[in-house]
């Protein structure tokens, strides 16, 4: 019979540049008695995996551009996000 259970792992520390997410998440799961087995499927924000690799950005640093300030008005966002996925984005796709 085919089963699917959603468990949250606690005691993840935060994360920082350069910790070992497999590590951490692995010792946490352990440690809350819920180890990791072969054809578990584990989910991980892609917050906590930008931190471990140091692409966070503080949005106080950030000059927007007057094209990211007439998208953030267009779609009501901060022009700084807005400034920030443009510098990581590739291509515009209208």
């Amino acid at each position: 019979m085919s089963r699917l259970e959603v468990v949250g792992i606690d005691g993840l520390p935060e994360i920082v540049l350069g910790d070992d997410l497999a590590a951490q998440i692995l010792q946490a799961a352990s440690v809350q008695g819920n180890a990791l087995n072969d054809r578990d499927i584990v989910v991980i924000t892609s917050k906590i995996v930008s931190k471990a690799e140091g692409c966070a950005v503080e949005l106080d640093t950030i000059e927007p551009s007057p094209f990211a300030e007439s998208w953030a008005q267009r779609w009501d966002k901060d022009p700084r996000v807005v400034e920030v996925v443009l510098r990581e984005s590739k291509r515009i796709v209208c």
